[in-house]
């Protein structure tokens, strides 16, 4: 579409016309016509030119001084010098700097006149113009109409590539793909960032060149041009077109730029009637998990409105953003919006089907579960490996949050689900004080915890700590600690000596007198089984009031 300098040299004044210089560079867009009257033309240009001139102005300057000129014009990026035939002292210095600037230099015969020249430049100008503002309302029409009729991204993303002929795909922020024309597209490697200086100026939406390789298509290499697409609270997405079967051309990218401002809008669309959808099922979810349901068939009739299959069993698992301490704080409001969106976009990037509903900084989501037997743990496996996963994502994208994980048993009906949601808040509250703040705590894997998690009351805990246990812990010699730590290691191998020794990288016999040290200190029997019943109950009260205390 656009007019070139090889485009003027099949004109037919320039039959007769020679490129002396610059042979490399026909293919420059043209995007006006001048006639140089002084040596300082570069001054009031805007670029694109093609410049006429007989030379007069700079008949006599220097080898330097032509060489400045000419750079000067290549700095503009003049499209074509077009000059009348001159000595070979004047011509051969602008010859020697063409290449380097990139401007052809086109000798013209000296019975043609310049306006035989400029004539035939503006009139192909202005019908191209005309060609492509015509176009324009026409792809513009076209994809307003798609909006209009509420066709969704698929068919913007489909009309898009028969227009270009080019596949077309369009992924979210974490390059997923949602629609795609080419299923080989979705699938693809970054090699590096390119720019195409052929490629048409002017190009006035965001953008980007990569070249890329396919998987799926025996790691070829291909180029894609890559459209950020901005829509409302912080979402974006990636238009990807792959340059497959021809680079893109002038009039493509209208239609490229059309398709963009369509699917921002389509975007837009999606995410208000998310937001009402969101509301609507944060109130169903709050609904079950408060245990004031009125009636079941209701529950099961509002989740049928928007696709959600509660037959089955499930277990709450909640996903929560603690922020890390030293986060600055006048930046804790927009932070918090951009995390929650991140972490929710997450949740569906690897749950796309989940029944997931917000509570404040909670993430609530019932994970439906395929249990084979009452002791398949083979759900509880996969919950934590998608929650790592989700940890991870986050992780990459925000510096100073950590996602924290509860996750509840399972039930059998949905009406139990109350009960389901207070053990994986409990999970959330116990993890946090046990393993962090960045924790994956099941409910089930608490243990003792669980009867001390509702004891509210640190000095009613003591009372559970055997006096044997309160000797040591009271003992203030240095080395108290290495004791602690080698009878809470003894205690968790099964009072295996060796594999204590293994674990805490000392020598056996250092394990040996460690433990005859705390028989002295304490007058543990450890073949007592009760006693060291109540010492492991003990040394996790200790453990528990010791983390509540750093909180």
């Amino acid at each position: 579409m656009e007019l070139q300098v090889k485009d003027l040299l099949a004109m037919e004044p320039m039959k007769n016309a020679e490129v002396l210089g610059g042979h490399h560079y026909i293919h420059n867009v043209i995007a006006g016509v001048t006639i140089m009257e002084g040596p300082d033309i570069a001054k009031w240009i805007k670029g694109g030119e093609v410049i006429l001139t007989s030379l007069y102005s700079i008949r006599n300057f220097n080898e330097k001084e032509l060489g400045d000129f000419i750079a000067n014009l290549g700095e503009k990026r003049v499209s074509a010098l077009v000059i009348k035939k001159q000595s070979e002292e004047i011509v051969r210095p602008l010859i020697e700097a063409a290449e380097q600037n990139k401007l052809p230099i086109i000798q013209l015969p000296m019975e043609i006149p310049f306006v035989d020249i400029m004539y035939p430049i503006m009139g192909e100008l202005f019908n191209r113009q005309v060609t492509k503002l015509q176009y324009f309302k026409e792809i513009h029409d076209r994809f307003t109409a798609l909006a209009l009729a509420d066709k969704g991204l698929e068919k913007i993303i489909h009309t898009l590539e028969k227009l270009i002929g080019n596949p077309v795909a369009l992924f979210d922020r974490n390059f997923s793909c949602i629609v795609s024309t080419n299923p080989e597209l979705e699938k693809f490697e970054m090699v590096e960032k390119v720019h195409f200086y052929d490629q048409p100026d002017g190009i006035k939406f965001p953008h980007y060149r990569q070249i890329v390789k396919y998987p799926e298509m025996d790691n070829i290499k291909g180029h894609q041009m890559v459209v950020p697409i901005e829509t409302l609270n912080h979402n974006k997405m990636y238009l990807m077109i792959g340059e497959f079967n021809k680079s893109l051309g002038e009039l493509d990218l209208i239609a490229v730029e059309n398709a963009a401002t369509s699917l921002s809008l389509e975007l837009v669309k999606q995410f208000a009637v998310a937001e009402v959808e969101n509301k609507y099922k944060n109130d169903l979810i709050e609904e079950l998990i408060s245990g004031r349901i009125q009636s079941m068939d209701s529950v099961f009739e509002k989740a049928n409105v928007i696709g959600w299959d509660f037959t089955g069993a499930f277990t709450t698992v909640l996903f929560k953003i603690n922020r890390h301490p030293e986060s600055s704080s006048n930046q804790k409001s927009g932070l918090s919006d951009r995390s929650q969106y991140l972490l929710r976009e997450a949740i569906h990037h690897y749950l796309p089907n989940g029944i997931v509903s917000t509570k404040s900084n909670l993430f609530i989501v019932l994970w439906k579960v395929d249990k084979t037997g009452k002791n398949d743990t083979s759900w509880m496996k996969e919950i934590k490996k998608t929650s790592e996963a989700i940890q991870s994502l986050l992780a990459k994208q925000v510096k100073d949050i950590d996602v924290q994980v509860g996750i509840g048993n399972v039930v059998d009906q949905i009406s139990e689900i109350p009960k389901s949601y207070r053990e994986a808040h409990d999970a959330l509250d116990l993890g946090a004080t046990l393993n962090g703040l960045a924790s994956i705590t099941a409910f089930s894997e608490l243990g003792i915890f669980r009867l001390l998690r509702h004891i509210n009351d640190s000095s009613a805990l003591l009372q559970f700590i055997p006096q044997s246990l309160k000797e040591l812990l009271d003992y203030q010699q240095a080395n108290q600690s290495d004791l602690l730590e080698t009878l809470q290691t003894f205690l968790d191998c099964n009072q295996n000596a060796a594999q204590t020794a293994k674990l805490l990288f000392v020598h056996y016999k250092t394990v040996v007198y460690r433990l005859e040290r705390i028989k002295e200190i304490t007058g543990m029997d450890f073949d007592d089984s009760e006693e060291m019943l109540s010492v492991r109950v003990g040394l996790k009260i200790y453990e528990l009031i010791q983390r509540e205390k750093i909180e």
